[in-house]
């Protein structure tokens, strides 16, 4: 009967060890997941805000625009001074949308291949 009892009792110490390691590794699964959650969600922010901030130079750059035309100075477009720095802007802001995207794809991508099928054969 001791014998019995002593088996249980180391069989219960194993599944327990086993369920110890299993819950640290879905500890640090989780941890990982909400970094990268926090990465993607930072970048997505910036992505957000330069969006909007080539909609605020395409909005000076359409009022200064009518301006011009309703004033009947049309042919000074390619004069204008804010006409340039807004398209200047426009241009810088679209190249750093695009390096934003390419962040939000490489992070995606990343986490993506750091994620391991669990093995069939583990047991808990």
């Amino acid at each position: 009967m001791s014998n019995l009892w002593g088996d249980i009792k180391k069989s219960l110490g194993e599944w327990a060890t086993k369920a110890a390691d299993k819950a640290g590794e879905f500890t640090r699964e989780a941890a990982d997941k909400a970094e990268e959650v926090t990465k993607l969600g930072k970048v997505k922010l910036d992505i957000f805000q330069i969006k909007r901030d080539i909609e605020k130079q395409f909005t000076e750059l359409g009022g200064t625009t009518y301006k011009l035309i309703n004033e009947k100075k049309a042919k000074d477009f390619e004069k204008n001074e804010n006409i340039i720095a807004c398209l200047s802007t426009i241009k810088d802001l679209e190249k750093k949308l695009k390096e934003k995207e390419k962040q939000y794809k490489s992070i995606q991508e990343t986490n993506h291949i750091k994620k391991e099928p669990p093995e069939e054969n583990e047991k808990v």
